[in-house]
């Protein structure tokens, strides 16, 4: 049987990833010690991106402030319309693809570019072309939903952090080791995102944001809606929605948060769901629910383990989903256009 065009693409893409991140770390060494030091003399970092951008910036976000930063990751449309009070900070402004209508638009209206970096794939672009820039390597992404760009982007924040004093070996011994397609998802799962109403994503700390990225890789391939809800959002009024049609993934870090975690799956046991529980560590299981263990990690290189393995999941469920047309978008591009006139 012959595979879908647009699953060939995306696994090919994912494929990489370990292996361009890489890369791109080692090429941005002398240009992030730059960015790091203008960093650490303001104390301040503003992370501002639209889309899977948005997300690898929220990925990022708890080492910067780990390394003693006031980070702020917000999306930059928003920005546009309510910007922080003028102070001495740095900007950083996250695109794959350097062109989209946001970073068109915020160039425009900002003429003083002081202080200001980008983040890219795309050298050539608007983006590439206006500020200094971290570059990812192995050129531009070719699959419609953000996977390999994610992990790049994060691997071009984490050559600025290592010159921060952050601790990266072991997202680098992730990078260098490590399946860069994740764990394989069990087929049960595959077939609970496949016939879900609703996908609802949760967890803490800093893998929570692996989970807000594979809500958007979901919805766009999927076409169906995927909600990405930090757990103490989800326990203050949301858990009304569950309900035994929808998917519920969980991350289940080391350490005291995870009780909480494993409350929020046997509950979900009760109302008839089979939550899906990434597991970070060998923790006890919960009966009822599709374990998929991860290695025992935190920080950067849970995120980075987590990332891939969702990803797969939210993949292999939307392309048996679809079937033919899957990886096409229907009412969107690879560049969108959110400020035109």
């Amino acid at each position: 049987m012959t595979e879908l065009p647009g699953l060939v693409t995306l696994r090919a893409e994912m494929a990489r990833q370990y292996r361009d991140g890489l890369e791109s770390l080692a090429r941005a060494q002398a240009q992030a010690a730059e960015i790091a030091t203008r960093i650490r003399e303001t104390g301040r970092l503003l992370m501002l991106g639209m889309g899977a951008s948005h997300w690898a910036n929220r990925m990022a976000l708890a080492s910067y402030r780990e390394a003693g930063i006031d980070a702020t990751a917000e999306v930059l449309s928003e920005t546009m319309r309510a910007p922080l009070p003028a102070r001495p900070r740095v900007t950083l402004l996250t695109s794959q693809s350097g062109g989209s209508g946001e970073i068109a638009a915020y160039l425009d209206r900002n003429p003083d570019r002081t202080d200001h970096f980008g983040l890219t794939l795309n050298a050539d672009s608007t983006l590439g072309r206006a500020m200094p820039c971290l570059i990812g390597q192995g050129g531009r992404e070719r699959a419609f939903a953000a996977t390999r760009s994610i992990l790049i982007t994060l691997s071009l924040h984490v050559a600025i952090l290592g010159e921060l004093g952050a601790d990266t070996k072991p997202l680098l011994d992730v990078l260098e080791s490590a399946d860069p397609f994740g764990v394989a998802p069990p087929k049960e799962a595959i077939e609970h995102l496949r016939t879900c109403s609703l996908l609802v994503l949760s967890g803490r700390a800093q893998p929570h944001s692996a989970l807000e990225a594979a809500a958007l890789t979901f919805t766009e391939l999927a076409r169906t809606p995927s909600l990405a809800l930090e757990l103490g959002q989800l326990l203050h009024g949301p858990m009304e929605m569950l309900r035994p049609d929808m998917a519920l993934i969980l991350a289940r870090p080391v350490g005291p948060d995870a009780a909480a975690i494993t409350r929020v799956a046997e509950a979900a046991v009760s109302y008839g769901l089979t939550p899906i529980l990434f597991d970070f560590g060998a923790q006890p299981p919960v009966k009822g629910a599709i374990t998929i263990p991860l290695p025992e990690q935190t920080g950067l290189a849970a995120v980075s383990t987590l990332l891939p393995a969702v990803q797969r999941l939210a993949i292999e469920a939307a392309a048996a989903r679809i079937g033919k047309g899957f990886g096409a978008p229907l009412r969107s591009s690879k560049v969108t256009d959110g400020e035109a006139p």
